[in-house]
């Protein structure tokens, strides 16, 4: 920290303050410690760093982000990654010197394959990192939310990263912001990111702040604060409510909701037969979608319905409609169950689709609505992503369901660019500059604000995709380099 003197001036004042310790806000600490910059701390409204969360897909475009960051970030990720997927290694006795070493078989290329009703792809999307790298000069890779959190923090040095800090008020000085935060032993739900395994009668507004009533109180000075706090971004909320931007502080529900069960294992033989034939026909993760053209209406193009088939006959579902809120309120488990019986009767699924929702446990039933920030409003010609000294990266900026894998993603990218930017407001000696500071953020939004609306766009919008219209938004998402990505 940096002593500053004065009456009424903190005696402690940080360079940077990241709110959040996710994926988004531990990449942007390394990547300024990457660069020499180390007087900074990261905090999260997390009592503790638990296993939770679900699978990332880090695709090119947020590897790519990633290694411009740090590479050894980079290698990191992808050890963690490799270790999660690894084949277990068979132990050989070594009493025989004849005995030939098996060698460990290679890796199958697996693919997701999306069908139609009758039966025929529409698309196949590699699940490999060989495939993506040959294509796009880098691969992709899958691994715990968790695990990515913790490879990313076991990155830099634990004292300046601090958990138990839940942000409830920012408060911009002349020189400084102000953060207070609150410590204390409560665990708050998030419900606009996480499953619920729960009734679905919580009203979000209710949900997002935990007992106020805390066993400690502090306030961190920082010459700049990074929000990198989730969809449900308090420094958002604090920040947009005396704005025009107001009506957007709170996610916004994107009509989109999730159903699912992941382990349905009471399935009668005739009917797995079925939906093998029917279904999977030899594959062990299929989505079926309905692109019958008479099925023309928006809520219908959003439906689809993931199925997983494991070698002991269990199977899985996740079931993506359109539902309105009205019919989701209130809703015990297994009312939901029949709202998706519901939504699939609608899009013509056939009836062994019903059945099998039919046959979930409404105790292991996993439920969710899908938030986004827009990010295109009525007033999107103002500066939405920063005042003053205060900026917001990641889902506190550009949340969205995560129906093409770049929520993370876009977030690192985001990740990347602040850090080269704050990096060079602190070598210039700019940090009490409002021009530099304003220009560095203004730059920041105009680069990745317009390329965030197609990614948006294309999150809502390519359900319907197939092939070549998945391959041409690859192009353009995925051969981009960094840093000349950046350029305005």
């Amino acid at each position: 920290m940096t002593d500053i003197s004065g009456s009424g001036s903190p005696q402690k004042i940080y360079d940077v303050l990241i709110v959040g310790a996710g994926p988004v806000g531990l990449a942007t600490a390394i990547g300024l410690r990457k660069r020499g910059i180390t007087n900074i701390l990261v905090i999260d409204q997390a009592s503790e760093f638990r296993k939770v969360g679900q699978v990332v897909d880090l695709l090119p475009n947020g590897l790519k982000a990633i290694k411009y960051t740090d590479s050894e970030a980079y290698e990191k990720i992808k050890e963690t990654a490799s270790k999660a997927h690894q084949l277990p290694v068979e132990k050989k006795s070594s009493s025989s010197p004849n005995e030939v070493k098996k060698e460990k078989p290679a890796a199958k290329k697996g693919k997701w394959i999306q069908k139609n009703l009758q039966g025929e792809i529409t698309l196949s999307i590699p699940t490999d990192f060989e495939s993506w790298f040959e294509r796009y000069g880098e691969g992709r890779v899958s691994l715990s939310w968790f695990d990515l959190q913790t490879t990313l923090r076991n990155l830099l040095p634990p004292d300046i990263v601090q958990a138990n800090h839940r942000c409830v008020h920012v408060e911009e000085e002349d020189g400084w912001v102000q953060v207070n935060t609150i410590s204390d032993a409560s665990t708050s739900r998030n419900p606009f990111a996480h499953w619920e395994m729960m009734p679905s009668n919580v009203n979000p507004s209710d949900s997002t702040q935990a007992n106020q009533e805390s066993d400690h109180q502090k306030s961190l000075y920082a010459k700049l604060v990074i929000a990198a706090d989730g969809v449900n971004s308090t420094i958002r909320q604090l920040l947009y409510s005396k704005t025009d931007l107001r009506q957007w502080a709170q996610p916004q529900y994107s009509g989109v909701a999730a159903i699912g069960c992941f382990g349905i294992n009471n399935i009668p033989i005739s009917m797995i037969e079925e939906l093998k034939a029917k279904c999977f026909q030899g594959d062990p993760f299929v989505t079926l979608h309905n692109n019958s053209i008479k099925l023309d209406s928006q809520d219908l193009e959003q439906l689809r319905l993931v199925l997983m088939r494991r070698p002991d006959n269990t199977i899985g579902y996740l079931l993506h409609a359109s539902i309105d809120l009205d019919s989701w309120k209130d809703k015990s488990p297994s009312e939901l169950i029949e709202l998706g019986v519901k939504a699939l009767k609608n899009g013509d699924f056939p009836s062994i689709c019903t059945k099998l929702l039919r046959l979930s446990n409404p105790e292991k039933i996993i439920h969710r609505l899908y938030y986004i920030h827009p990010v295109t409003t009525p007033v999107d010609s103002q500066i939405a992503w920063s005042h003053g000294r205060i900026v917001l990266l990641g889902d506190a900026a550009h949340a969205m369901p995560p129906f093409i894998a770049q929520g993370a993603n876009q977030g690192l990218e985001d990740a990347a660019f602040i850090a080269t930017e704050i990096t060079k407001l602190i070598q210039e000696n700019s940090l009490d500059n409002k021009n530099k500071i304003a220009d560095a953020f203004n730059k920041y939004e105009k680069v990745r604000r317009p390329f965030m609306e197609k990614v948006q766009a294309a999150t809502m919008k390519s359900t319907p995709w197939e092939q070549k219209e998945w391959e041409d938004f690859n192009e353009i998402l995925h051969r981009r380099e960094f840093p000349s990505s950046f350029a305005i």
